[in-house]
């Protein structure tokens, strides 16, 4: 009598891998796509390299100035990862005073939509007078940008918790510090995430934001620069620059999420 072997279903690490793997493919051709589709359009329509560079152009000019758009691409990357870091901290430390506080909470709140109305255009030239020109304006604005999305996840979060949960933990006398551990920091992580993956890119919007109206490098800079010589093709490449450094922040937070996260369904992440 034979016996058959039985093939083994594939690993879950495995299919992970293979689905990133089908993902990034299709993510590749769908730039290369579009791409050949605006290098083809500006050629057939003859459209002048000031109005629409094409691809080709773009990418020349990328590689005459990869040193410069190097530089500036890692300084406006640190204005604003430290933004956004600052935007963490107070972020989820004034989450906790409106969760916990239901005096200050209101106050809190009503400050905080009052200033997120505010133009941020408005405020750059207050900050550049206040701050200078160096990184700290750029910084404070990438803050003032990305903190309030942290702000209203994170109160949400740490208040949808089920209240079953939290007399339980209280028939146990729990000390709140042991609820926030063990009961709202848990539950609040998903929302939380989801307040970071809006800020994050919205953080680097706000330094090229900062950069555009008075700076002395960063991308931005260099745009004002550009357009200012009407040299569109390099305005072109340091959009582009940003758009790729926003989506490898995105991706390395979506990555992020997924080590401490790990627990959470996979239908309701990114």
């Amino acid at each position: 009598m034979t016996t058959r072997a039985v093939a083994r279903p594939p690993s879950p690490a495995r299919s992970v891998a293979r689905r990133r793997f089908r993902k990034l493919w299709i993510n590749l051709l769908y730039i290369a796509a579009i791409l050949i589709a605006w290098e083809v359009f500006v050629r057939a329509l003859h459209i002048g390299k000031l109005l629409l560079p094409p691809p080709s152009a773009v990418a020349g000019e990328a590689a005459k100035f990869a040193g410069l758009l190097a530089s500036s691409s890692l300084i406006t990357l640190l204005e604003a990862a430290v933004g956004f870091l600052i935007a963490v901290l107070v972020g989820i430390g004034l989450a906790l005073v409106v969760t916990y506080s239901a005096t200050v909470g209101p106050i809190i709140m009503t400050t905080l939509v009052a200033i997120n109305a505010t133009p941020k255009v408005a405020v750059a030239p207050i900050l550049i007078i206040w701050l200078g020109l160096g990184i700290e304006s750029k910084i404070a604005l990438a803050f003032l940008l990305s903190f309030f999305p942290i702000v209203v996840n994170a109160i949400r979060g740490f208040s949808d918790v089920p209240h079953d949960l939290l007399n339980l933990y209280r028939l146990l006398q729990a000390t709140p510090f042991q609820v926030f551990r063990k009961v709202r920091l848990p539950s609040a992580m998903p929302a939380i995430f989801d307040g970071f993956k809006i800020a994050l890119p919205v953080s680097l919007i706000g330094a090229v934001a900062g950069e555009f109206v008075a700076a002395r490098q960063g991308l931005g800079y260099q745009i004002v620069l550009a357009f200012s010589n009407f040299n569109s093709a390099l305005v072109f490449a340091a959009v582009i620059v940003i758009a790729v450094e926003a989506t490898i922040l995105f991706q390395l937070l979506i990555t992020i999420e997924d080590r401490i996260l790990y627990w959470r369904p996979s239908k309701q992440r990114f």
